[in-house]
């Protein structure tokens, strides 16, 4: 039976204020949990989206040099960057007159913000350095005209001295997403500046500071309506360094006229005549007391100041460029060559240590000398013989004819007796040649200490290289040789290579630093010091850091090598020697060695030695590149740079 329609009107009613009673209190509870229980984290969310926060550099510390005198200073410069993310559907137009603000094509502005590891919510420096003007018309229309665009007062690095000690001091760049996720950058903000080379790089973590950050509210068009709240930056700790920028200056100077003055000079080996290309070098000068480095040239050189706020991808390339000498190495450190007869000094220690020479021994100086008195020959630099000569006149005189003969007696001895590793290889390490000496600066090659030891590694490393060879070589002597060192008498150390050894020849390499610290071990009687760039680290605070001198290693050695080896290089430097012509009456007394070393094109020259002779406060070494004879190019540059050190001293 149907029921009445009231009674079916008043069910209907019913279930609809039900429903309407279930639907406000779930308002109700959403309400309460927006309100009260999410409030907090609500509010979070809104402030947000209305407050921007802001990472101040914090200035780096400046590099001074041993005297306190500035190399690295800071300045403030003006930036226009951009948020890509905040421009919206105005990009182009804000491209384009972003443009015509800063006299910039609208590609270019495109290249920098798409360049690869750019971000769309981090700022992308577009203009460096641009005038306050500009910044501020930037400031007042940002919101109208510039949206996502940003002008900033940013510290970067000045360089008072220009170009003077680019290598030792580096340059600074933009920290890198590879950086950002090693350990010590890894509490860096993007966009960070760190050090990429020189001491900036070793010595980042003292230079860099902490940044800080700045809170400013935004309103709904990206004006800033207030700042928040502020944590300014801590400024780094200043480097000190041990070099002298008086020195430097000297030392570069006089490196850059002695390679002017070999181009100058005539090549008698050239076929067609001409001069030597002498392209590049390096120069050193160490205190032999504690291994300070006091300068350290290394030419070509670069302009520190092309990578303030970034650097072209082709100016990069061509401070790279082999064919450009690459004047971004620093070929003091970053360079290894053959040092030729400096290390003869080498050859002598070992000869006197394991009693195959004395100081009163004489030995002949014949211009020719053959291994076993009949089997191959090999050529002093003189065809004239020269006579019977004690070890010192030999280094005298740069006989390398006695060094010959030295090299076969020690390795016929080194032959019976198993040695692993020659005297003279040995006497070498001792030295501090082979491994890097451990300077403060980046990038330390190792030089290259020959053996037996090496030659079996070596082999082993390049064997199959021979092997293929040795079967596509079209020359019969060349396949010959390639054949044998596919062999197992391939990994033999042999006479030959001995001989080549005693005169700094075959496969022995060492960086300009490494020949200098040998000549510091004879100026102060047989420590090997660490050569260091940083003296001290001075913080902010008044607290300084010394850095302390450390020894590599103690190389004994006895009176009397002392007094041949001294004697020995003084006679180079005196009226008759190898480098008398250049050296004679220096301001500073000189005792070294020169040394000329072949290379495919034109020999390397180099001199190497200390002054003054009797009191060493000085120790140098000098290689020119391509650049002739040691006696003819580099041993004149140590003379001038001798020559200028000797008024500096009465400043200090």
């Amino acid at each position: 039976m149907p029921q009445p329609t009231n009674e079916r009107t008043q069910v209907r009613l019913t279930f609809l204020a039900a429903l309407l009673l279930s639907v406000l209190v779930v308002l109700l509870a959403r309400l309460w949990f927006v309100q009260i229980a999410a409030g907090d984290r609500y509010a979070e969310i809104a402030q947000r989206g209305r407050i921007r926060e802001l990472a101040l550099e914090a200035p780096r510390g400046r590099i001074l040099d041993r005297r306190g005198r500035v190399l690295v200073d800071n300045r403030q410069v003006h930036t226009i960057g951009v948020r890509v993310g905040e421009m919206g559907d105005r990009r182009a137009a804000v491209i384009g007159d972003l443009a015509t603000l800063l006299g910039l094509r609208p590609q270019e502005i495109v290249d920098r913000i798409e360049a690869p590891g750019t971000s769309p919510v981090r700022p992308v420096t577009i203009a460096f350095d641009v005038p306050e003007r500009l910044a501020l018309y930037v400031w007042e229309h940002q919101s109208t005209w510039f949206p996502g665009v940003y002008a900033d007062l940013v510290p970067r690095r000045s360089y008072p001295h220009d170009r003077l000690a680019a290598h030792i001091a580096g340059y600074t760049g933009e920290v890198t997403a590879e950086q950002l996720a090693r350990d010590e950058h890894r509490d860096l903000p993007p966009g960070a500046q760190v050090g990429m080379a020189g001491v900036e790089r070793t010595h980042d973590a003292s230079l860099r500071g902490t940044a800080g950050t700045r809170r400013l509210e935004i309103d709904a068009t990206g004006d800033v309506v207030r700042q928040v709240s502020e944590r300014l930056p801590e400024p780094g700790a200043d480097l000190e360094l041990t070099v002298d920028l008086d020195i430097q200056r000297l030392v570069e100077e006089e490196l850059a006229r002695g390679l002017r003055r070999a181009r100058r000079l005539d090549d008698p080996e050239a076929r067609a005549g001409g001069a030597f290309a002498a392209p590049a070098g390096a120069a050193v000068v160490l205190d032999p007391t504690d291994g300070a480095v006091l300068a350290m040239a290394s030419l070509p050189t670069f302009a520190p100041d092309d990578f303030v706020g970034g650097i072209s991808h082709a100016r990069y390339a061509n401070l790279i460029d082999p064919q450009r000498h690459a004047p971004l190495l620093n070929r003091a450190v970053q360079a290894a060559y053959p040092p030729g007869s400096v290390f003869k000094i080498v050859t002598s220690t070992a000869a006197l240590r394991h009693g195959f020479a004395t100081p009163d021994t004489t030995l002949a100086c014949p211009g020719t000398w053959r291994w076993g008195g009949s089997g191959q020959r090999f050529r002093n630099w003189t065809p004239a013989d020269m006579g019977a000569m004690t070890l010192a006149e030999a280094l005298t005189h740069s006989c390398d004819t006695v060094y010959y003969e030295l090299a076969e007696r020690m390795w016929r001895a080194e032959e019976r007796g198993g040695t692993v590793d020659g005297h003279v290889t040995g006497e070498a390490q001792r030295y501090g040649y082979g491994p890097a000496l451990g300077v403060d600066l980046p990038g330390e090659r190792d030089g290259v200490v020959p053996g037996r030891s090496w030659r079996r590694r070596y082999w082993q490393e390049h064997h199959d290289t021979y092997c293929a060879r040795a079967e596509q070589a079209a020359d019969t002597n060349v396949r010959t040789l390639l054949t044998e060192l596919c062999g197992p008498d391939g990994a033999r150390w042999r006479g030959g290579d001995a001989v080549n050894l005693s005169i700094g020849q075959g496969d022995l390499l060492a960086t300009p630093l490494q020949v200098a610290t040998s000549l510091s071990t004879v100026a102060n009687g047989g420590t090997v010091w660490r050569p260091r760039v940083a003296a001290a680290v001075r913080h902010p605070d008044g607290l300084v850091d010394e850095i302390p001198a450390q020894a590599v290693a103690r190389n004994p050695l006895d009176a009397a090598a002392l007094t041949v080896l001294r004697e020995g290089l003084e006679g180079v430097t005196a009226p008759g020697g190898t480098a008398g012509d250049a050296l004679a009456g220096a301001a500073l007394p000189v005792a070294g060695k020169t040394g000329t070393a072949e290379s495919a094109t034109q020999p390397y020259a180099w001199f190497a030695g200390y002054a003054p002779a009797e009191a060493p406060r000085y120790a140098i070494a000098v290689v020119v590149e391509e650049g002739g004879s040691g006696s003819g190019t580099a041993a004149p540059i140590v003379r001038w740079i001798v020559d200028g050190l000797a008024p500096l001293e009465g400043d200090r």
